[in-house]
């Protein structure tokens, strides 16, 4: 069965380095495929310069996670962990015209925003979205 792609484009903070970006992407993956997701993987922007060896560019901090719907409510919830995890860390999910901005809000407007997004992608807010591990 194909999974839907939901497109997570993350931030370190102001004064990040992009070292300190390459961990968080990094650290955010991980989390996110202790998950039940199909894959998680940078996003590719397209070919490279004639010369690069690798063939295609990468959008630093972004990652495609490919999932079923079902799960769309667990993969939030570890996107809004791991931001909650370091000050300055900002999320958005964006999941076909849809998006959701995770950065410089109260627990509460937060939580609001998320049901909401959730409502619209058909993701149940009140379900927790998984084996318990964040």
């Amino acid at each position: 069965m194909g999974g839907v792609k939901v497109r997570v484009v993350v931030g370190a903070g102001d004064g990040s380095d992009g070292r300190e970006l390459v961990d968080a992407v990094r650290q955010l993956r991980e989390m996110l495929l202790r998950r039940s997701v199909e894959d998680v993987v940078p996003e590719g922007g397209g070919a490279g310069p004639g010369h690069s060896k690798g063939g295609e560019l990468v959008v630093a901090g972004t990652l495609v996670v490919t999932l079923v719907p079902q799960v769309i409510t667990a993969v939030v919830a570890v996107v809004q962990a791991w931001s909650e995890r370091a000050a300055g860390r900002s999320a958005r999910l964006e999941f076909g015209d849809d998006s959701l901005e995770m950065t410089g809000l109260t627990a509460r407007q937060q939580q609001e925003l998320i049901d909401r997004f959730l409502a619209r992608t058909d993701g149940s807010s009140g379900e927790d979205g998984g084996d318990g591990a964040a």
